[in-house]
């Protein structure tokens, strides 16, 4: 099949002048485009496996000749088209394909929820595996990585093409073989932690540990075999929900940590003691509170306390005065600051780390300085060992070693200018296949929690009753619980998904669109699944989703309330306020929303006016988390210069 297509140099430029133009039209040129690659998968419908499968393998033989896959596009996009058809039963919508323009330009396509971005990405991916030089796509959690590839399978296999799955249990001969696949999927935290295995297995790692060994011991290392889970140099990757893994998990370096058994000891000892000890400590008085992220100052006060206590006879041995000061602060900080089921949760005798953007438990993470153990100590649980950076990168770092990046997802336009800023990466709005039919409620807003979770309750068996399901999202496993003892205590079934219950998660989804079911869930909510809504559910106005609380981000709130109204469906979204809720005291302090709620509970003022305190208290928290991830930037290229000029590897930190 030859057919020559008039196609546009640069799509990119085409697409963001209309959409940033503000047009509600496709331009004639664009569909265009569309039409031509309809009328060859037209061309198509009668070919069978085979003949498709000799159309790619002799496009395959076109791109690495040396022809440009902008030029391939259209045919490429066709035959993935007529096998999505016949493998899947799917052809993808015009706008899905000004999504896979989008990407295959290096932007991130924003996509509304629901809009199909599973099959976008795969019409990216397969055009860009022509090449052979291996994609990979990073996805929000383990379960959509390995759901989208087996989805995705008979499409990819039926062209000839591999595709691999990575996870956090995968071994390390499955890492191995998922990475020689022509497509890998897997989440930004696993790529980036093999990235660091790899550099821990590198002959320059062994060169820094003899060199280190030398000076110290006089020893000489035998050469240990090489054992590399990725071989291939990295070409090119797509991110789901970029705008979460781009921006809100870009806070957090990822870090492979070594062991030290008279450091394990030492801290495990400090910690048991000062959990015992700290609740005895009065803020202000023995204590200065910094705020979480500078912790807690004993006073000459608190210190005097810690030394007293010392001396008494069920001291252990060899407790020093000042680290018995470090631990007590470290204890305070974690009493004040690290609340269990909200940052964390105890499963199977262990600490686990909740994600606060994603609900879910960060697998394989841990705090660092001794703050995990100081929890650990405060549950009563066994001390864990405390590690030193071996090797660490940031997700920044990570994605910047692709010569191609591009991106997805549903919240991504607000975060464009730091986005632009930091990765170099434009965002393009494509439009929805069809009409939003969503009403966005305006808020309601009370003075206590207890009033809020009340108007919550009510609002909920008013939907009920008109055969409506509800989705109500809230920040928290805590908040989850709370919240299903109340609906419990009003009679009301329901099902509740958290990080504590996640294996559940596909199951509990699958039925949330039917008529007057409840969902309680935290913003884990089966990001990335659709809820099918039942007929009935569609002529009785749709599933209302309920937002119990601002979180921290509103691209967060906006891909909770993105869950009702998909793909034309019907559907509402209401959020609810209170004065005790945490997004006031973090965005405005503690005096000022105390302030806040003396003025509104003495006076007569309509509370719909204390609104907009939310979101300015929410815009304050945004802000300073967009200056740490800058000052994280600044520090890690920084320390990358120090490091070069010492003639060290940017990513070793071996000491």
């Amino acid at each position: 099949m030859v057919i020559v297509v008039n196609f546009i140099s640069s799509l990119t430029e085409r697409l963001r002048g209309f959409l940033l133009a503000g047009e509600n039209e496709i331009p004639a040129p664009w569909w265009d485009i569309i039409e031509q690659i309809q009328i060859l998968q037209q061309d198509l419908s009668s070919y069978t496996d085979a003949q498709l499968f000799d159309e790619w393998h002799s496009l395959r033989y076109r791109a690495q000749s040396g022809e440009s896959l902008t030029n391939i596009l259209p045919e490429a996009f066709a035959v993935v088209s007529e096998q999505m058809k016949q493998h899947l039963g799917m052809t993808p919508y015009p706008v899905q394909y000004l999504g896979a323009f989008a990407m295959h330009e290096g932007a991130i396509a924003e996509m509304q929820t629901g809009e199909g971005k599973t099959l976008t990405a795969a019409l990216t991916l397969c055009l860009n595996a022509l090449l052979d030089q291996g994609i990979h796509i990073a996805t929000a959690n383990d379960y959509l990585a390995k759901r989208d590839a087996n989805w995705l399978s008979p499409v990819y296999h039926s062209l000839g093409m591999t595709v691999g799955v990575i996870t956090a249990t995968s071994s390390l001969s499955e890492r191995q073989a998922a990475y020689e696949c022509d497509i890998t999927y897997g989440t930004a935290r696993e790529f980036g932690f093999d990235y660091l295995r790899d550099l821990l297995a590198s002959p320059e790692f062994d060169t820094i540990i003899s060199s280190r060994r030398r000076q110290l011991f006089g020893q000489r290392d035998q050469q240990r075999e090489q054992k590399f889970l990725n071989s291939r140099k990295p070409y090119m990757v797509i991110i789901d929900e970029a705008d979460s893994i781009l921006i809100d998990e870009a806070r957090t370096p990822l870090i492979i940590g070594q062991t030290n058994a008279i450091e394990e000891e030492q801290l495990a000892v400090a910690c048991e003691w000062s959990a015992d000890h700290v609740a005895k400590l009065k803020e202000e008085v023995h204590y200065i509170d910094h705020g979480p992220q500078r912790g807690m100052e004993l006073t000459e006060a608190g210190r005097r306390i810690v030394r007293e206590t010392l001396l008494q006879n069920d001291a252990p041995p060899g407790l020093e005065t000042g680290t018995a000061y470090l631990s007590s602060e470290r204890a305070l900080r974690v009493q004040n600051y690290f609340l269990k089921g909200r940052d964390y949760v105890i499963r199977d005798e262990k600490v686990a780390i909740v994600d606060e953007f994603t609900g879910r438990i960060s697998e394989g993470r841990m705090w660092q300085n001794g703050i995990h153990q100081a929890i650990e100590a405060k549950e009563g649980l066994d001390i864990t060992s405390p590690t030193k950076v071996g090797a660490q990168t940031t997700v920044q770092e990570l994605f910047s070693r692709y010569p191609r990046r591009a991106g997805m997802t549903g919240t991504a336009e607000s975060a464009a200018g730091e986005l632009k800023k930091i990765y170099d990466t434009s965002v393009i709005k494509i439009p929805t296949n069809l009409p939003s039919k969503r009403q966005v409620l305006a808020e309601q807003a009370f003075l206590t929690a207890e009033e809020k979770w009340a108007a919550i309750v009510s609002e909920t068996i008013a939907m009920q009753r008109r055969g409506r399901p509800v989705l109500i999202g809230t920040r928290s496993v805590n908040l989850s619980n709370q919240l299903s003892a109340q609906l419990l205590q009003a009679g009301l079934d329901h099902e509740v998904l958290h990080a504590l219950n996640h294996e559940n998660e596909a199951a509990i989804i699958k039925q949330a669109g039917q008529p007057g079911r409840i969902t309680v869930a935290t913003n884990m909510a089966g990001r990335g699944t659709d809820i099918i809504l039942d007929q009935e559910v569609i002529k009785s106005g749709g599933l209302h989703v309920i937002c119990s609380e601002l979180h921290e981000s509103a691209r967060i709130d906006r891909q909770l309330t993105g869950r009702s109204a998909r793909q034309g469906d019907p559907g509402s979204a209401r959020i609810f306020l209170s004065f005790e809720d945490d997004i006031l005291t973090t965005g405005l302090g503690i005096q000022k929303s105390q302030e806040l709620y003396s003025t509104y509970r003495e006076s007569s003022q309509d509370l719909k006016t204390a609104v907009r305190y939310f979101y300015q208290a929410q815009k304050r928290v945004e802000k300073h988390h967009e200056q740490q991830r800058v000052e994280l930037v600044d520090r890690i290229n920084q320390r990358r210069q120090t490091l070069q000029q010492m003639g060290q590897h940017a990513n070793l930190d071996v000491h």
